[in-house]
């Protein structure tokens, strides 16, 4: 039998009973602060919720694809991008099933409560599905959470630890960077960290 965790129906009735606590209300003030700094280029946000983040690159200049399965993240990420009057490209997709025509297109990965989102078994999944969605010497955005749970506790959202993110994605990856951002909002300080990996 499926996990439900793994389908569509399950997060669109998060969204239905607002069971959303992944959902801040805006943009990420970290993913703020990394559009304002990086060069320019094509990225791709998995997992995009209701869009404030894509909508924060698009409006930065960056060229954006936003991926999410549930119907009402896709529809609201869609509003929000013409009422702030930017383009980008909205897929209604399940990340573990998206079209080949994608790999191989980006120059970054935005990733933010989609890693402890899925069912951890998956997680090597996870590994191989961004790393062929970028371009060679791409890089992951990852702003992973909740760093104080345990897996056994079970999820969403499924616990993450720095050394298993190290170990996971220490094959394939050159780590660039690595911080316990001071812009996390309370409820999530010292609770998260951003790691960007370079693909090899």
């Amino acid at each position: 039998m499926e996990d439900p965790v793994n389908t569509s129906e399950f997060w669109e009735a998060c969204y239905e009973s607002e069971m959303d606590g992944w959902d801040l209300g805006g943009p990420t003030p970290v993913f703020e602060r990394l559009a304002s700094e990086l060069p320019k280029g094509k990225i791709c946000v998995i997992g995009c919720g209701r869009g404030y983040d894509a909508v924060t690159f698009a409006k930065a200049g960056f060229d954006v694809t936003a991926i999410d399965f549930a119907e009402t993240a896709v529809m609201s990420t869609r509003e929000r991008a013409r009422n702030a009057e930017v383009e980008l490209r909205v897929l209604r997709e399940n990340i573990f099933e998206l079209p080949e025509e994608l790999y191989g297109q980006y120059d970054y990965i935005m990733e933010y409560t989609c890693f402890c989102a899925i069912s951890p078994e998956r997680r090597f999944e996870y590994d191989r599905v961004v790393w062929q969605l970028l371009k060679t010497e791409g890089k992951l955005l990852g702003l992973f959470l909740p760093l104080d749970k345990d897996l056994e506790e079970g999820g969403p959202p499924w616990g993450v630890k720095i050394s298993e993110l190290h170990k996971l994605f220490g094959l394939h990856w050159d780590l660039e960077h690595e911080e316990m951002p001071k812009e996390s909002i309370d409820r999530r300080a010292d609770r998260e960290i951003l790691m960007v990996w370079r693909k090899k």
